[in-house]
């Protein structure tokens, strides 16, 4: 199986993370920590959304209030299973799962070069499960280019959104346990203990100055309401 490839690119407050196929991009997104924003590009489709996270988050429970007065005219069966979709989308069920999870990080002796950087292991344990390994190389100091407190800002934010304490979405800054290392160097190697599996790790990493235009949408891409990509 081919493995996908991703670029990310941290600036001015700013991450950049753009998604390939076949060496062209198909989609990036770009988190403003300043402005606490998200922007969402769709290439092939040539448009675009911003949004703000207080925004995003009144559209989404919208949309769920939106659905469940949609439901009260189904037939109990189906309500009852359209309830339970809803529920694990939203991470909403009354479940002991609905927690945050306790976070131990320990360093480990092991070593390794990757992308051409030293880099130290660390394991990450989920109430005393196994749940990652990263590799941390010190050399690359990327992470510098964003705030920490406008990170967490942001963090807390979309940990909110997640509808359960300590659940953040997957992929967006600050919301992952393995952020933790953030102080320690950059993640060049994140393999996956839990249920999702697999392994990110950096193929090159270079330090140089880019053009604002690098995070803004092309020119000539149509901007669309986060209502108008939601009915898509």
């Amino acid at each position: 199986m081919e493995s996908s490839r991703q670029q990310v690119i941290l600036q001015g407050n700013r991450m950049k993370t753009t998604m390939f196929d076949g060496g062209k991009p198909i989609g990036s997104s770009i988190v403003d920590l300043n402005s606490q924003t998200i922007t969402q590009i769709d290439y092939p489709e040539r448009h675009y959304v911003t949004v703000a996270v207080q925004e995003f988050a009144q559209t989404m429970q919208m949309a769920t209030t939106r659905m469940a007065e949609a439901m009260k005219d189904l037939p109990p069966e189906q309500r009852k299973m359209m309830e339970a979709m809803l529920r694990s989308q939203t991470s909403q069920a009354a479940s002991s799962e609905c927690r945050a999870p306790q976070i131990e990080v320990r360093k480990t002796a092991q070593q390794a070069t990757i992308a051409g950087y030293p880099a130290v292991r660390f394991d990450v344990l989920a109430d005393g499960k196994s749940a990652s390994e990263v590799w941390i190389a010190k050399g690359i100091t990327a992470w510098r280019e964003l705030d920490a407190q406008n990170l967490d800002r942001f963090a807390a934010e979309m940990t909110r959104l997640a509808g359960c304490p300590g659940q953040g979405r997957q992929g967006l800054p600050g919301t992952d346990p393995s952020w933790k290392l953030a102080s320690e160097g950059y993640p060049v190697r994140t393999v996956d203990r839990g249920g999702r599996g697999g392994t990110i790790e950096v193929v090159k990493a270079e330090s140089r100055t880019l053009p604002e235009s690098e995070f803004q949408p092309p020119p000539g891409f149509a901007r669309k309401t986060l209502q108008e990509m939601m009915r898509q």
